[in-house]
């Protein structure tokens, strides 16, 4: 067990032990304890392929004196050995050029309450039996076996545990526990002398009781089947619909794009934007960082400041950066966090429509074509300019004709959340970002 143990009391010690010596030596500190736990079964074919258990911990050390700031981590923890990696990396801090934005946060920002529970954490992680883990994966495999198609079979299962424990000379002291839960399936199928084609599907939850893995496997292998017999289509211009599992990759642009450390440095598409109408009415992005039972949940970020409810986008406009201490001062801007806990998409659709998820959007978008998945490509940070291989259908009368090939998309951010469409309802519940599936008009696509 990783949080309540002699162990732990014996680890926590020494982080304050660190704390104390350094503030002897006139400087202050943040110092965070990281421990965490893995266990995974894997199987290839009905075998099994990789057994995997491992203790991680890790004491990071945030020296700040005399407007200089060195950041070090160690995962000894014997004191007599900290003492000297304590003295060695304030030194080296010495040699850093000075700072005057480099400082702990103002006390009225940190977080004071209590460790009310998120509902994050599952102590039957420490008394599943391995048996019952192998017999998750050979479910999920089995479920994939005798498929006239499969050519080989994969399937995994994880659990993690994540402790965090963070302390300060401004008299923060704080910790989260956290556990998860997952299982994935992989398969490789063919038609005949066709290509192969693969797939996979993955599954989440903090609780084990609720971990959804019974279609797990079917669920990768009727996706890998829906790809046979892809075709190319012509470029031009199409309405797209993405699907939730990956409809983050349109999302994080404009996340990163709203980083304080990015418009600081003026490498931000969205630097010069706050309080300004930059996308379509109906884009309206949220942060709930203290929804219960959700993954990202959190009371206090890295630094020990109090997380809050944020609409971040509003109607289109930019409301809010994310914004840390260190750039609060160098933007003299105030601090709001460093980043988003559970973003939100709570967008409205123009035609007062709810629609449950890809099916509904593709109806009501008539033709186009939806993406289920990416391959590889880019976006430029500075300028939201993006390039991405897609994988997914063409669809017409809002029924899917067939799965397309060598296909992507490129744009502006700006340009194609300026072109949202619909929304859908359908966010996966264990995901840190909470998002939809996500219709837009007028999409530029390359094919053929």
């Amino acid at each position: 067990m990783i949080y309540g143990t002699e162990e732990n009391r014996n680890e926590t010690e020494c982080a304050g032990f660190v704390l104390k010596y350094l503030e002897k030596q006139g400087a202050q500190a943040r110092i965070t304890l990281n421990k965490g736990c893995i266990n995974t079964i894997c199987l290839l074919n009905g075998k099994t392929d990789r057994l995997q258990m491992s203790n991680d911990r890790a004491l990071t050390i945030q020296i700040y004196h005399k407007n200089r700031y060195g950041n070090f981590s160690t995962n000894r923890l014997e004191k007599g050995e900290l003492e000297k990696f304590a003295e060695n990396a304030l030194r080296a801090t010495m040699l850093v050029e000075e700072d005057p934005a480099r400082a702990l946060p103002e006390k009225e920002l940190y977080y004071r309450g209590e460790n009310r529970d998120l509902g994050q954490f599952d102590s039957s992680i420490f008394t599943i039996p391995d048996e019952r883990k192998k017999e998750i994966v050979l479910e999920i495999c089995s479920s994939m076996e005798g498929n006239r198609y499969l050519v080989s079979a994969e399937s995994e299962y994880n659990d993690y545990l994540d402790y965090q424990y963070i302390i300060d000379s401004q008299g923060f002291e704080a910790h989260s526990l956290q556990t998860d839960f997952d299982v994935s399936a992989q398969c490789s199928v063919r038609n005949g002398a066709d290509a192969r084609y693969e797939s996979s599907w993955y599954e989440s939850a903090m609780h084990f009781r609720k971990l959804d893995y019974k279609r797990c496997g079917i669920e990768a292998l009727e996706r890998g089947i829906a790809k046979f017999n892809p075709a190319k289509v012509m470029s031009g211009k199409y309405n797209m619909i993405i699907e939730n599992c990956c409809a983050s990759r349109v999302v994080s642009p404009v996340i990163n794009g709203l980083s304080g450390s990015l418009v600081q440095q003026k490498n931000s598409f969205l630097a010069g934007s706050l309080g300004k109408r930059v996308f379509g009415k109906n884009v309206t992005f949220k942060d709930r960082p203290h929804r219960y039972g959700m993954a990202g949940s959190r009371y206090f970020d890295s630094e020990g400041i109090a997380t809050k409810e944020m609409t971040f986008i509003e109607n289109g406009i930019i409301n809010n950066y994310f914004i840390d201490s260190y750039y609060s001062r160098k933007l003299n801007m105030p601090v709001t966090v460093e980043s988003p806990s559970v973003p939100e998409i709570v967008c409205r659709n123009e035609s007062g429509n709810e629609f449950r998820g890809p099916r509904e959007l593709m109806r009501e978008m008539g033709n186009g074509i939806l993406v289920t998945g990416f391959n590889g490509g880019n976006c430029n940070g500075a300028t939201g300019d993006f390039s991405y291989g897609i994988e997914g259908f063409l669809f017409s009368g809002g029924t899917i004709i067939h799965p397309v090939r060598e296909m992507n998309i490129t744009g502006n951010v700006v340009s194609l959340w300026n072109n949202l469409a619909a929304v859908g309802k359908d966010p996966l519940k264990w995901a840190k970002w909470q998002i939809p599936s996500l219709a837009f008009e007028n999409i530029n696509f390359n094919g053929k």
